[in-house]
Protein backbone atom coordinates (compact mmCIF):
# COMPACT_ATOMS: atom_id res chain seq x y z
CA UNK A 1 0.00 0.00 0.00
CA UNK A 2 2.83 2.39 0.85
CA UNK A 3 4.44 1.68 -2.52
CA UNK A 4 1.28 2.82 -4.32
CA UNK A 5 1.73 6.27 -2.79
CA UNK A 6 5.09 6.65 -4.52
CA UNK A 7 5.49 7.04 -8.21
CA UNK A 8 8.38 5.09 -9.68
CA UNK A 9 10.68 8.13 -9.94
CA UNK A 10 9.91 9.24 -6.40
CA UNK A 11 10.59 5.79 -4.98
CA UNK A 12 13.83 5.47 -6.94
CA UNK A 13 14.96 8.92 -5.83
CA UNK A 14 14.11 8.17 -2.21
CA UNK A 15 15.94 4.84 -2.21
CA UNK A 16 19.00 6.36 -3.92
CA UNK A 17 19.02 9.24 -1.44
CA UNK A 18 18.96 6.86 1.54
CA UNK A 19 21.71 4.66 0.04
CA UNK A 20 23.87 7.69 -0.84
CA UNK A 21 23.49 9.17 2.66
CA UNK A 22 24.35 5.83 4.28
CA UNK A 23 27.38 5.49 2.01
CA UNK A 24 28.48 8.98 3.06
CA UNK A 25 28.09 8.01 6.72
CA UNK A 26 30.13 4.85 6.05
CA UNK A 27 33.01 6.96 4.73
CA UNK A 28 32.74 9.42 7.63
CA UNK A 29 32.92 6.59 10.15
CA UNK A 30 36.25 5.36 8.80
CA UNK A 31 37.98 7.84 11.08
CA UNK A 32 36.78 5.91 14.15
CA UNK A 33 39.57 3.35 13.96
CA UNK A 34 42.45 5.67 13.02
CA UNK A 35 42.09 9.00 14.81
CA UNK A 36 44.51 11.79 13.97
CA UNK A 37 47.16 12.80 14.87
CA UNK A 38 48.63 9.36 15.69
CA UNK A 39 46.25 7.30 13.47
CA UNK A 40 46.66 4.46 15.96
CA UNK A 41 50.38 4.15 15.34
CA UNK A 42 52.74 2.54 16.05
CA UNK A 43 50.89 -0.74 16.76
CA UNK A 44 47.23 -0.20 15.95
CA UNK A 45 44.98 1.58 13.49
CA UNK A 46 46.50 2.63 10.22
CA UNK A 47 49.97 1.24 11.03
CA UNK A 48 48.57 -2.18 11.89
CA UNK A 49 46.63 -2.39 8.63
CA UNK A 50 49.57 -1.14 6.55
CA UNK A 51 51.75 -3.82 8.13
CA UNK A 52 49.12 -6.45 7.29
CA UNK A 53 49.01 -5.19 3.69
CA UNK A 54 52.77 -5.63 3.44
CA UNK A 55 52.65 -9.17 4.92
CA UNK A 56 49.62 -10.34 2.89
CA UNK A 57 49.85 -8.77 -0.54
CA UNK A 58 47.46 -9.30 -3.42
CA UNK A 59 50.27 -8.03 -5.66
CA UNK A 60 53.83 -8.05 -4.39
CA UNK A 61 54.79 -4.80 -6.18
CA UNK A 62 51.98 -3.05 -4.29
CA UNK A 63 53.27 -4.41 -0.97
CA UNK A 64 56.79 -3.30 -1.90
CA UNK A 65 55.46 0.20 -2.66
CA UNK A 66 53.60 0.36 0.66
CA UNK A 67 56.72 -0.82 2.52
CA UNK A 68 59.11 1.56 0.75
CA UNK A 69 57.01 4.71 0.31
CA UNK A 70 53.75 4.67 2.24
CA UNK A 71 54.69 3.09 5.60
CA UNK A 72 57.71 5.37 6.24
CA UNK A 73 55.43 8.37 5.63
CA UNK A 74 52.51 7.05 7.66
CA UNK A 75 51.62 10.36 9.33
CA UNK A 76 51.45 12.24 6.03
CA UNK A 77 49.48 9.36 4.48
CA UNK A 78 47.24 9.32 7.57
CA UNK A 79 46.29 12.94 6.99
CA UNK A 80 45.76 12.32 3.26
CA UNK A 81 43.58 9.32 4.10
CA UNK A 82 41.57 11.34 6.62
CA UNK A 83 41.02 14.20 4.17
CA UNK A 84 39.98 11.85 1.37
CA UNK A 85 37.65 9.67 3.43
CA UNK A 86 36.05 12.51 5.37
CA UNK A 87 35.80 14.66 2.23
CA UNK A 88 34.13 11.87 0.27
CA UNK A 89 31.82 11.24 3.22
CA UNK A 90 30.66 14.86 3.32
CA UNK A 91 30.21 15.06 -0.47
CA UNK A 92 28.12 11.89 -0.59
CA UNK A 93 26.17 12.68 2.57
CA UNK A 94 25.11 16.07 1.22
CA UNK A 95 24.92 15.11 -2.43
CA UNK A 96 27.39 17.88 -3.21
CA UNK A 97 29.51 17.30 -6.33
CA UNK A 98 28.14 13.78 -6.06
CA UNK A 99 29.83 12.32 -9.13
CA UNK A 100 33.20 13.73 -8.12
CA UNK A 101 32.80 12.29 -4.61
CA UNK A 102 31.75 8.95 -6.07
CA UNK A 103 34.73 8.95 -8.45
CA UNK A 104 37.19 9.56 -5.61
CA UNK A 105 35.41 6.96 -3.47
CA UNK A 106 35.58 4.42 -6.31
CA UNK A 107 39.31 4.97 -6.78
CA UNK A 108 39.89 4.76 -3.02
CA UNK A 109 37.84 1.55 -2.85
CA UNK A 110 39.96 0.01 -5.61
CA UNK A 111 43.01 0.89 -3.53
CA UNK A 112 41.40 -0.79 -0.52
CA UNK A 113 40.62 -3.91 -2.57
CA UNK A 114 44.21 -4.19 -3.80
CA UNK A 115 45.66 -3.58 -0.35
CA UNK A 116 43.31 -5.51 1.91
CA UNK A 117 41.65 -8.35 0.02
CA UNK A 118 44.34 -10.91 0.87
CA UNK A 119 44.49 -10.19 4.60
CA UNK A 120 43.27 -13.19 6.63
CA UNK A 121 39.70 -12.61 7.77
CA UNK A 122 39.04 -9.89 5.21
CA UNK A 123 36.63 -10.50 2.36
CA UNK A 124 37.56 -9.35 -1.13
CA UNK A 125 33.92 -9.27 -2.17
CA UNK A 126 33.28 -6.61 0.50
CA UNK A 127 35.61 -4.22 -1.30
CA UNK A 128 34.24 -5.26 -4.71
CA UNK A 129 30.74 -4.34 -3.53
CA UNK A 130 32.04 -1.07 -2.13
CA UNK A 131 33.46 -0.29 -5.58
CA UNK A 132 30.14 -1.16 -7.24
CA UNK A 133 28.14 0.91 -4.77
CA UNK A 134 30.33 3.95 -5.39
CA UNK A 135 30.08 3.34 -9.15
CA UNK A 136 26.29 3.65 -8.89
CA UNK A 137 26.65 7.25 -7.76
CA UNK A 138 29.38 7.92 -10.29
CA UNK A 139 26.86 6.85 -12.95
CA UNK A 140 23.70 8.54 -11.66
CA UNK A 141 25.11 11.43 -9.63
CA UNK A 142 22.35 12.97 -7.56
CA UNK A 143 19.65 12.57 -10.23
CA UNK A 144 16.20 12.61 -8.69
CA UNK A 145 17.57 12.61 -5.15
CA UNK A 146 17.37 15.03 -2.29
CA UNK A 147 20.79 16.65 -2.61
CA UNK A 148 22.62 19.95 -2.74
CA UNK A 149 23.41 19.26 -6.42
CA UNK A 150 19.71 18.99 -7.22
CA UNK A 151 18.67 21.93 -5.05
CA UNK A 152 21.26 24.15 -6.75
CA UNK A 153 20.35 22.85 -10.20
CA UNK A 154 23.88 21.61 -10.78
CA UNK A 155 24.17 18.96 -13.44
CA UNK A 156 27.22 17.24 -14.79
CA UNK A 157 28.52 18.00 -18.23
CA UNK A 158 27.54 14.53 -19.42
CA UNK A 159 23.97 14.95 -18.17
CA UNK A 160 23.72 18.22 -20.12
CA UNK A 161 25.31 16.57 -23.17
CA UNK A 162 22.90 13.64 -23.01
CA UNK A 163 19.97 16.03 -22.87
CA UNK A 164 21.13 17.91 -25.97
CA UNK A 165 21.65 14.67 -27.90
CA UNK A 166 18.14 13.36 -27.23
Amino acid sequence: MLLKKFESKELTGTVLTVVRVLLGIFWLLQITWKFPPTFGCPNQGLCLWMDMEIKNPVFQPYADFVAAVIRPNVYLIGWVTTIIEEGVGVLLLLGLFTRFGAFVATMWSINLLIGLANIPGEQGWYYAFLIMLNLVFLAVGASGQLSVDRLRGWRSWWARAAQTIT
